[in-house]
């Protein structure tokens, strides 16, 4: 608002005392060029230079303002402005506008004619004002009391000294005036006016980091005013008049255009609500977490876990050229709620020093030949991206693109669904970039791609942290202004009273701690009901009282619509929804899809659906919709047809995990002749609805461990024998050729193709067969933790058969791993290479096989061949390694640790950087191996043959050895660490 002598000044002016109050005007201007600006922001500097006998007093001012130094060097106009930095700002002074006024008076009294130089110095220096003015207008109180001493002339009083200081760096030549077109924001002159801005901030008391935030953001800001000052100019400063009729406009356009763009998408992500909560808000309860800093391998380093935001904004004020930020998490954990609010937050303070743009990878539908491509092709809708093709060129903007959900990216066609190929992209785009790139996902997506990760150089990794007692608190506070400090005590002494996997387990995942806090809220959840459960029990416990109590409200509510149905017609519902949003890949499923599951009749949900049927279209999806809970679906972002998604990866893993339980129980169940009811025809067309899609998840397959520990063991037997009939018959190409009537591969791909996911007819059959090995797989782990033999050997699973040395198929496991490179060269491993854990697969031919990174720890791989395997990053500690053959093989990085590699033939074998701790390699043949920075602390090498073997760097503190070791011409004992004395006597080292 103008000062009181302003408005003084302005009272007079109307009343009748204009002449005396113009005298005063015009002795201002002659006494020290000072202007009234709360006049002129009231009246305009026009409407005042209009009135009677004013053009008398700009006779007499002509002089002082004739003085002003030439305009063509970089003398700033702005030095007759004498009101505080902060006046200006909060009085909403148009400072474009003044400033041009001024313009045409200084034209008009001189009778010069801008160059093209002074005209984009002079329309570089008032957007430079415009964005200052901006900035400070949204500051704190405690921020502009600080700025009240300083004064608007001051900024470019010093830029003019700077100016003279570096006249040979920024006089500004036609080639440097054109550059600054299009490069403002990195020009000279804007570093000159950020320099001179930066010392007032700090001579007024600012601290270093509020005036860099300050100053970053006028000068980012600045480009986006330019175009602006230049389109009031219009025609008057013809020199520009051609570029803005050529770009000025579009650039503009662009800028509205993104600002568009951050109020639409960006500025309400906080205040989207929790699920089906009417006042509960992201913003209400979000608590920033901790991250644990990690190498580029993913090993925590020596560093401290720190907040995460503020490990994200050290990322953002890093210097070029910028790094990769990955956060990885699992799930639950807040990744996706960080993203939202980390993107709202850099709107809100940063803007425009990095405009945020929020991408949900599982959006992302096509990866082109680069990232530049892929976003331009995802982001299409977007008008600043579809008008302007040098978006991502342009120096004047900065874009935060957050990638959310890296495991959530699955193309189809795709090995590992495109994920090397997006961290091939991420890397080489933010080389050359100004550009921050910031992504998310699961740690368990990242084993596909582990070795590319390790290889770029440009990347910086985290892991967030459960929330420690400090956030927690801190969400029970936010908790406890929702609800009342009663309810929030209540919780957390039912906290308290829970199990330990509860309080301190489960209750440390922001997603959980909600649902436990609401259910409790609403009465559902007490401590005595998580009494006797551990882990992953108690967190199916909560899901399954989630789901529970959800059916129960929603029945409610659709009861007069459908009359007689019943909580498991809805849970019927949620489970074929989970299924189709599985199936999908990409966490939502078409209605369509949806629809296609009720077929059947006698299913109440199908006859409902009949009968809308015979009316329309529109209600029979309405009717559909009706049955499908807000609280665990909401419909499909952008989708026209029809779709729903669930709010949360881990409900639609856990649901589906129930329906691929409630099929288990259809295979099992016998008639009244005690056989069962389904044959082995009706049980693979099922597998093949279930399973042939894509690889069961680690986390659906833990959820269904769960569920299926409270089955009868008699179901257990019998489930693994039908899932046994259908490997051997799968094994002999039986379904896909020779099977007569109906081809359920087909159908099943035809289903698919159906909605929209292509996929094609080896997709589906070897994703049925991979998924059956993993389910054998996890009950052969389930019948191993029996105590008795005849229980063990009821659930044994021998992918070649029952082998010895002399029977069976050894060379089995071997094609069908080559079967499944049809689709991925490295998709066993990625897959059933996951649980692999206390497998049998001794005797087997497994040699040239890619195993990398699989799980093979406590599995029996004695006397299989493993030679010139790919071993690298697996885990084989605790396995029976005995006699198995690893000539050639690549075991770098792999863990070892306390394996039993007694007689095994490791020669040539490369073991850079293994892990051998405590591992028995007792009559092992080494000879030739690369052992090179491995750690064999603990290992019993007696016996072993290390002839040629290179142990450069390699631990051996602590090894067993003793004569009948062979250490001829072994390299690099002289620099192997923590060497025993005893062997180096032996050997003669010093």
């Amino acid at each position: 608002m103008p000062n009181r002598s302003t408005l003084s000044w302005l009272k007079e002016w109307k009343n009748g005392g204009a002449m005396q109050s113009l005298r005063k005007f015009g002795d201002w201007l002659k006494e020290g060029a000072k202007l009234p600006w709360g006049a002129v922001a009231e009246q305009g500097i026009e409407a005042i230079a209009a009135t009677s006998d004013l053009s008398e007093i700009w006779q007499e001012a002509a002089p002082k303002i004739a003085k002003l130094e030439n305009l063509d060097r970089l003398d700033s106009f702005f030095k007759l402005f004498e009101s505080p930095v902060t006046q200006l700002a909060v009085s909403g002074l148009p400072f474009v506008s003044v400033g041009i006024g001024l313009l045409r008076l200084y034209w008009d009294v001189t009778k010069t004619k801008p160059t093209f130089e002074s005209s984009v110095a002079l329309a570089a220096q008032m957007a430079y004002l415009e964005s200052l003015g901006g900035v400070l207008a949204r500051v704190d109180e405690g921020t502009k009391e600080k700025l009240k001493a300083v004064r608007l002339s001051a900024v470019f009083e010093q830029q003019l000294k700077k100016s003279d200081e570096k006249s040979d760096q920024i006089t500004l030549t036609k080639t440097r005036a054109k550059k600054m077109l299009t490069q403002l924001r990195r020009s000279e002159l804007v570093e000159v006016f950020d320099e001179a801005l930066g010392e007032l901030l700090k001579a007024a008391g600012l601290k270093d980091w509020q005036i860099k935030v300050l100053v970053d953001q006028v000068a980012w800001g600045t480009p986006k005013y330019f175009h602006s000052v230049v389109a009031e100019l219009k025609d008057e400063v013809e020199p520009l008049a051609e570029f803005l009729r050529s770009n000025g406009l579009p650039v503009q356009e662009k800028f509205d255009s993104i600002e568009d763009y951050l109020a639409e998408k960006i500025e309400p992500l906080p205040t989207q609500t929790v699920f089906d909560e009417v006042n509960v808000t992201f913003g209400n309860l979000y608590v920033p977490l901790m991250v644990q800093p990690l190498d580029v391998s993913g090993k925590e380093t020596q560093e401290k876990p720190v907040s995460i935001h503020a490990w994200a904004e050290k990322l953002l004020e890093q210097q070029e050229p910028r790094t990769v930020g990955f956060i990885e998490g699992e799930a639950g954990r807040g990744k996706s709620v960080f993203c939202r609010m980390f993107a709202a937050m850099v709107r809100l303070e940063l803007y425009p020093v990095f405009i945020p743009i929020l991408i949900r990878l599982r959006d992302v539908s096509c990866l082109e030949n680069n990232l530049t491509q892929t976003l331009e092709t995802h982001l299409q809708d977007l008008d600043f991206v579809q008008s302007d093709s040098g978006w991502l060129t342009d120096e004047n903007t900065r874009f935060l693109l957050i990638f959310d959900g890296f495991d959530e990216l699955l193309l189809q066609g795709r090995e590992g669904g495109g994920l090397k190929e997006l961290v091939q992209q991420l890397g080489d785009f933010q080389k050359n970039s100004h550009h921050q790139c910031l992504v998310t996902g699961r740690p368990l997506a990242l084993q596909g791609v582990d070795r590319m990760l390790s290889q770029t150089k440009n990347l910086v990794r985290v892991r967030l942290e459960p929330m420690a007692n400090a956030q927690r608190d801190e969400w029970l506070v936010n908790w406890a202004k929702l609800f009342g400090k009663a309810e929030a005590q209540d919780f957390k002494a039912f906290l308290t009273a829970c199990p330990e996997d509860i309080g301190e387990g489960l209750a440390r995942e922001p997603l959980l701690l909600y649902l436990l806090g609401r259910l409790h809220r609403e009465k559902h959840l007490n401590a005595d009901m998580f009494a006797r459960t551990k882990g992953m029990q108690a967190k199916v416990r909560v899901y399954d009282e989630s789901v529970k109590w959800v059916l129960e409200r929603q029945r409610q509510e659709v009861s007069e619509q459908i009359p007689g149905l019943i909580a498991e017609d809805l849970r019927q519902v949620l489970q074929e929804a989970a299924l189709c949003v599985v199936q999908s890949g990409n966490e939502t499923a078409n209605l369509a899809m949806l629809k296609s599951r009720f077929t059947d009749g006698a299913n109440p949900v199908a006859e409902l659906l009949k009968q809308a049927r015979a009316e329309t279209e529109k209600t029979e999806d309405k009717a559909l919709n009706n049955l499908l809970t807000a609280f665990y679906l909401k419909p499909g972002e952008g989708d026209r047809t029809g779709s729903v998604e669930f709010a949360h990866k881990s409900f639609g893993e856990f649901l589906f995990a129930e329906r691929l339980k409630a099929a288990f129980e259809d295979w099992t169940e016998l008639d009244k002749r005690q056989r069962p009811r389904l044959n082995d025809a009706d049980v693979a067309r099922q597998i093949y609805d279930l399973l042939g899609y894509g690889p069961l998840t680690v986390e659906i397959i833990n959820y269904l461990k769960e569920l299926l520990s409270a089955s009868k063991w008699d179901d257990l037997v019998q489930l693994f024998q039908r899932l046994h009939q259908f490997y051997e018959n799968w094994c002999e190409g039986f379904y896909i050729d020779k099977a007569p009537g109906e081809n359920w591969p087909q159908s099943k791909m035809m289903q698919l193709r159906d909605v929209d996911i292509p996929v094609g007819l080896r997709h589906v059959d070897i994703c049925a067969g991979l998924n059956v090995m993993i389910l054998l797989f996890v009950l052969h782990r389930y019948g191993r933790e029996q105590k008795d033999e005849q229980s063990r050997s009821q659930l044994h699973f021998h992918p070649c058969g029952k082998l010895d040395k002399d029977s069976g198929e050894p060379q089995k496991l071997l094609r069908i791993i080559g079967y499944s490179q049809l689709i991925g060269v490295a998709n066993f491993a990625t897959t059933v290479g996951r649980h692999l854990s206390y497998a049998d697969l001794s005797y087997a031919d497994l040699s040239y096989a890619n195993l990398r990174v699989a799980d093979l720890s406590h599995a029996d791989l004695s006397y299989s061949d493993l030679s010139y395997a790919n071993l690298i990053t697996a885990d084989l500690s605790y396995a029976n390694l005995s006699h198995a053959n690893f000539c050639a093989a690549n075991l770098r990085a792999a863990n070892l640790r306390a394996a039993n590699l007694r007689a095994a033939n490791l020669f040539a074998a490369n073991l850079r950087a293994a892990n051998l701790r405590g591992a028995n390699l007792s009559g092992a043949s080494i000879s030739g191996a690369n052992l090179s920075t491995a750690s064999i602390s603990g290992a019993n090498l007696s016996g072993a043959n290390l002839s040629g073997a290179n142990l450069s760097a390699a631990n051996l503190g602590n090894i067993l050895f003793d004569e009948e070791t062979n250490w001829a011409n072994a390299q690099g004992l002289e620099t192997a660490k923590n060497l025993p004395e005893a062997l180096k006597q032996q050997l003669g080292l010093p």
